[in-house]
């Protein structure tokens, strides 16, 4: 079982007083816009364009689009003497891509919040810190205004849902089916080796992603080199003191956003499993980030089975 530690939450981040954006704030505004693009035009105008309008993000047209500006922000990313100069770029990025499209702000947007954990001397940065200052209450009202939407849709999805489906999404994969078996192995495998890959390239915040993908996709199965992954998580906790917790912070945004997902889609079957999942590795820990938005989830989940009498059926 994955070793838990305790997470901070959204709220306890002072965000107006920062000197360096947080790696899970990064994380959790990309999600929330990934988010927000599903919801629609006018959502996304209202917590996205319209604030970085206000906010004097968006310039004159230039010749630069956004994807040319993208490509030199990953130059400068990998040159030590030009580094200085991603967080910069990364404001003339958002200026262009509003002068572009709604497709491409969302997609600027993301790419300069991903390159915030990358080097300190970007997420440090004055644009970088003042972009996530900007967005920061405008991206969260969506995400309490989705949390609250999805929620009163999973309690209605589960009123129809019928017995069998409840069934079939508390069933764990067959792993005695020969292909199915030994597919899950060889993705896990090949993950794996991406993962040892990003160690010897000294890319902490790959490993990080990495192994967070990895312990979601394939942490409660056996046999795939869960026992190597822990030790690679002790090595580098030892080159950084931080790196489990961001790994379960990473562990903890992605399972919720999945989850937020798979109601938006209307698939109940991977809300539940992804319900599941987050309480097979954080084991009720209530200081897990979004441990109540989830734990309320659970709790309706609960309920139904109870009210359909099918708990002897689900243990079975």
């Amino acid at each position: 079982m994955l070793k838990v530690c305790v997470i901070q939450t959204m709220s306890t981040v002072d965000i107006q007083s920062m000197v360096k954006v947080p790696v899970a704030v990064s994380e959790d505004l990309v999600k929330i816009i990934r988010l927000l693009a599903m919801t629609g035009k006018k959502l996304f105008l209202k917590h996205l364009y319209e604030p970085l309008d206000y906010g004097g993000w968006k310039r004159r047209a230039s010749n630069e689009t956004a994807r040319k500006l993208m490509e030199r922000m990953d130059r400068a990313l990998a040159d030590s003497t030009a580094v200085h100069t991603v967080g910069p770029l990364g404001k003339r990025l958002i200026s262009s891509a509003m002068n572009e499209s709604l497709s491409a702000l969302g997609d600027s947007c993301i790419f300069f919040f991903e390159r915030m954990p990358m080097h300190s001397k970007i997420s440090t940065s004055r644009e970088a810190i003042e972009f996530v200052q900007t967005l920061y209450d405008p991206l969260n009202d969506f995400n309490q205004l989705h949390q609250d939407r999805s929620q009163k849709i999973f309690e209605e999805g589960l009123q129809n849902i019928s017995a069998d489906d409840l069934k079939q999404a508390f069933q764990p994969v067959d792993l005695d089916r020969y292909k199915i078996k030994v597919e899950m192995q060889r993705q896990a495998v090949s993950l794996f080796h991406k993962i040892v890959i990003a160690n010897r390239n000294d890319d902490l915040p790959r490993c990080r992603k990495l192994i967070a993908a990895y312990l979601i996709a394939h942490g409660d199965q056996e046999n795939n080199n869960r026992d190597e992954v822990e030790k690679l998580i002790d090595a580098l906790q030892e080159r950084d003191e931080t790196f489990r917790y961001s790994v379960m912070e990473n562990i903890a945004i992605n399972l919720y956003y999945d989850i937020q997902k798979s109601i938006t889609r209307g698939d109940l079957k991977r809300t539940i499993m992804g319900i599941r999942k987050y309480a097979h590795v954080f084991e009720g820990n209530p200081e897990i980030r979004y441990f109540n938005e989830i734990d309320g989830l659970e709790q309706k989940l609960y309920k139904i089975i109870s009210a359909k009498d099918m708990w002897s059926e689900l243990k079975s």
